[in-house]
């Protein structure tokens, strides 16, 4: 994983907290794109909230374990796994 990528969130998904939740949710697309609603933890919500295509992948990190009681290799690994699966998705695009 490149530390020093960017990422922004794309246009088409909105972020929502419901009873203390917060969830993603495609607001455009095809029907079936529409129908995918993802469930992020707190952490996840955490590293959602900072994809602005200004902070690398390294400052969240950062900012990760400042916040978090969580092992250095622990949050590298979730965030990874984090990363790639809204790039998967479709729901985060590499900032220029």
């Amino acid at each position: 994983m490149n530390m020093a990528a960017r990422y922004r969130k794309k246009d088409n998904i909105a972020g929502r907290i419901i009873a203390g939740e917060s969830f993603l949710v495609p607001v455009c697309g095809t029907p079936a794109e529409m129908e995918k609603i993802f469930v992020m933890n707190p952490m996840a919500d955490f590293v959602w909230q900072r994809l602005d295509g200004r902070q690398t992948l390294e400052t969240i990190l950062a900012a990760i374990l400042e916040n978090f009681a969580v092992e250095p290799e622990q949050a590298l690994a979730d965030m990874a796994d984090l990363i790639s699966q809204l790039l998967e998705n479709g729901l985060i695009e590499e900032a220029a």
